[in-house]
């Protein structure tokens, strides 16, 4: 249903998912004889679609079997899944889930949203409204490859993730090399999801604990805004396959969405600041080091600080946020925005979004 309603807003140029809506409607409760809620979820999907493949311009598909429905379509009871199928018909699916899963499912404080539901797995979107308190205090947060370093000091490893990339880089290697012509086993061996939801787990379990760690201290989360890193890595750019390799599978963006959303959810205030010259810039004075190099991890400023990279980074960083708080706020290194200086604005978290999966 979702491929033809992309055929139909590609031929009759159709443009905005309410006049896809009103164009299917009828026809594809008549063709497909489905209830009335199956084409306003296939409009809102298909129309999502269009737009993503629009701006990467390659031709928009849905290559997965899924099914999506409001909140007001379905009930749960006692671990029992109720959805619209027919008529005077519902379709029954006992879940599968955990006490983590639980906890969600059985809070009637938390409001639940639409479902998604694929071959493996159900999607439930939850909600709650929260008003974050205002933070004691800012905490910048600067990410490399195999570490996450915060401006007070603390420090998470993860190597692992690295790590990871690299056993499973050589086994693919070593496969393809076994098996050159067999695009069958090929295929099969490089879509396996091992190696994803190990490098999920190990984000999430950082997430958690900054935000964690946040929240017991009242501190307000500062990330850098990084943008076109993987652009900058591309083939002809004078680096090494090794490095644009690991460059391009470096889930800096996963791992700031992960903070992103567990932050929400707590009601923790985050805001993005520019990473220019975070490392080059000393904290103690505002000097530049316009000649620091990549493989340097630290390095003497003239005014005599000895700076580690990565922490002068994260102070920098830390010093760039905008919001406003109740402790003292030092003040701005160089670069610094003019919400630092006088102006402060309040970034507006009104409700905390999350989807958690029921398998």
């Amino acid at each position: 249903m979702v491929n033809d309603a992309i055929r139909v807003c590609l031929e009759e140029k159709i443009k905005g998912r309410l006049n896809l809506r009103n164009r299917i409607y009828r026809e594809f409760r008549e063709r497909y004889g489905v209830l009335s809620c199956f084409p306003y979820s296939v409009a809102e999907v298909a129309w999502s679609i269009v737009k993503k493949h629009r701006r990467w311009q390659r031709r928009p598909v849905a290559t997965r079997l899924m099914l999506k429905i409001d909140s007001d379509k379905y009930s749960w009871h006692y671990g029992i899944l109720s959805l619209p199928f027919k008529k005077g018909e519902r379709l029954l699916i006992p879940l599968q889930y955990g006490d983590y899963q639980r906890g969600f499912l059985t809070d009637n404080t938390i409001k639940r949203g639409s479902i998604t539901m694929t071959e493996y797995i159900i999607h439930i979107a939850f909600s709650k409204a929260i008003e974050p308190a205002p933070p004691l205090k800012k905490i910048g947060i600067d990410l490399n490859e195999k570490s996450l370093v915060e401006s007070d000091g603390t420090k998470m490893d993860l190597s692992e993730v690295a790590r990871l990339h690299t056993e499973n880089g050589i086994q693919r290697r070593d496969f393809s090399a076994k098996h050159p012509n067999d695009r069958r086993l090929r295929a099969k061996f490089a879509s396996s999801r091992r190696e994803k939801e190990r490098v999920k787990q190990v984000l999430h379990r950082v997430a958690k604990r900054v935000v964690q760690k946040a929240k017991d201290n009242r501190e307000g989360i500062v990330l850098e805004r990084l943008t076109g890193i993987r652009y900058k890595s591309r083939r002809g750019n004078g680096e090494g396959p090794d490095r644009r390799r690991r460059i391009a599978l470096w889930p800096f963006r996963k791992l700031q969405g992960y903070i992103e959303y567990k932050a929400r959810w707590e009601g923790v205030p985050l805001e993005y600041v520019s990473p220019t010259q975070t490392s080059q810039t000393c904290h103690v004075c505002g000097f530049v080091n316009r000649k620091l190099k990549l493989t340097e991890r630290g390095w003497l400023c003239p005014c005599g600080a000895i700076l580690d990279r990565d922490l002068n980074a994260a102070i920098n960083i830390e010093r760039r946020g905008t919001m406003p708080c109740l402790g003292e706020v030092r003040p701005g290194a160089q670069g610094t925005d003019e919400a630092v200086k006088g102006n402060p604005t309040t970034p507006a978290i009104l409700r905390a979004e999350a989807l958690k999966g029921v398998s």
